[in-house]
């Protein structure tokens, strides 16, 4: 597993400097596919994006039992965060087999998207359909 540097903009390094207690909140240690990153995203705290890329990840509720509902349909919108065909489990992550045949990353069992349509500073995405949540860090 390969570590990249945690993406933090000016403003948000700033700001763990100056409160102690957000340092604590960002465990490193815990892993993450190489695809992935984790970003300050101000009140919303660290989240996990797309690596390289810097897109936002998404869990889709209507994934369930392990089976993903998100194919065909919707991904053009929201693109799915491949993992290579020998991918191996990564702490709370996993890969899971979509209807192609091309796995995908799941955290604690969610798989994980992006979309398209989100601007870096605005989760357009977020709550969409009362069904679609950015996927946050979480110790």
């Amino acid at each position: 597993m390969t570590r990249r540097p945690v993406t933090l903009p000016a403003v948000a390094v700033m700001a763990l400097c100056l409160t102690a207690p957000a340092l604590a909140q960002l465990n490193e240690a815990l892993p993450y596919p190489t695809e992935v990153a984790l970003s300050q995203e101000g009140d919303k705290g660290f989240v996990y994006r797309r690596f390289p890329g810097s897109q936002r990840l998404y869990i889709y509720d209507l994934d369930k039992d392990g089976k993903i509902a998100c194919n065909e349909t919707c991904i053009g919108a929201r693109p799915p965060v491949y993992a290579p065909a020998s991918a191996q489990p990564v702490g709370e992550w996993t890969a899971v087999r979509r209807n192609d045949g091309r796995m995908q990353w799941a955290y604690r069992g969610h798989p994980v998207y992006t979309f398209f349509h989100d601007k870096a500073s605005e989760p357009y995405g977020d709550g969409e359909g009362g069904v679609w949540h950015i996927l946050p860090y979480e110790k």
